[in-house]
């Protein structure tokens, strides 16, 4: 495979970290781009002294150029960290991010995939109710980001791809982060309550990390037809909420207890994304079953509170 200079907008994020360290695997030089601090991507440690890896502090509502050959668009203010209280900052990130983004890859002729939501397709069923203003202000920014890369395609020949990415774990996530899986196992690890909003009758999917980068890297060199403009990425294993904080209760042997609260109003019943078109235009799947990957975040999860824990302990001694 040819080597690719390759910049990744949010390459400090859970999954931009991840496709970060991958790339610099199969030889490509890398230029990862983030507000965020470099040190908040432990998966990257090793990676960040390569040579072929570059981290560029940057917030992409300004404009950048760098030379290369392929983008892939993962910025965005998370919503557990960012837009309850920034939801202008999301929009700019969305809307100011893409048209750089854009203006680089068509002034450089390169391919670039967006990394859009699977949430799109509720709030398109829901727009006309009382949700969230959050949800809203990460939704919309993204549904314009999507309409950007569709009329920089057509209006300028800039190759654009659209990934739609539904729920996302794994290893090397915050254990602050208040994504369900990773905040449910680290509750459980110390034997917190797990609350659950509504009844925990929501059927959700959840997808591995690596599997969602295989899924983008696919969709980055994959032929240009009308069947790769726009994809699915995720799992469709179907569980419910209830079913999921129960499954990790039990693999942590915690004696967390299943707290219910109100449910959100915005709130919706099933999200589980098709991935006919996508298996068919990429021959892509998740690999990972649900129970592998939740044993993979216990570990990962058991190991850095041990750590944390040992650090404490060992200033405390010192200190003494």
């Amino acid at each position: 495979m040819p080597k690719k200079r390759t910049v990744v907008l949010g390459g400090v994020g859970f999954i931009g970290s991840h496709l970060c360290r991958r790339l610099i695997e199969e030889g490509h030089e890398v230029f990862a781009i983030d507000i965020r601090d470099i040190t908040h991507a432990p998966i990257l440690n090793e990676t960040r002294h390569n040579a072929s890896f570059h981290y560029i502090h940057h917030n992409i509502i300004h404009p950048f150029g760098i030379r290369c050959d392929e983008i892939y668009n993962l910025a965005a203010p998370s919503m557990v960290h960012y837009n309850k209280a920034l939801p202008v900052e999301t929009l700019r990130v969305n809307m100011m991010g893409s048209l750089h983004a854009l203006d680089t890859a068509r002034s450089e002729h390169a391919r670039v995939v967006l990394a859009s939501t699977g949430k799109i397709y509720h709030y398109k069923q829901t727009a006309t109710l009382l949700d969230c203003p959050t949800r809203r202000a990460l939704i919309e920014g993204k549904l314009a980001a999507e309409a950007l890369h569709r009329a920089y395609r057509q209006e300028f020949g800039v190759d654009t791809r659209i990934a739609r990415i539904y729920n996302c774990y794994g290893h090397g996530a915050d254990l602050m982060d208040q994504r369900v899986v990773i905040k449910w196992v680290v509750s459980a690890l110390q034997n917190r309550d797990l609350r659950i909003e509504g009844n925990g009758e929501q059927i959700r999917t959840f997808c591995w990390v690596d599997d969602i980068v295989d899924g983008l890297l696919r969709l980055m060199r994959a032929l240009p037809t009308d069947h790769t403009r726009t994809v699915n990425l995720g799992s469709d294993h179907e569980i419910s909420i209830l079913d999921l904080a129960r499954r990790i209760v039990s693999l942590t042997g915690s004696r967390s207890q299943i707290i219910y609260t109100t449910a959100r109003p915005e709130e919706y019943q099933r999200s589980v994304p098709d991935l006919q078109e996508t298996r068919k235009a990429l021959g892509w799947a998740p690999t990972t079953s649900l129970d592998e990957g939740l044993k993979r975040v216990i570990a990962y999860a058991e190991h850095e509170l041990t750590e944390r824990s040992n650090a404490f302990f060992s200033w405390v001694e010192v200190n003494n």
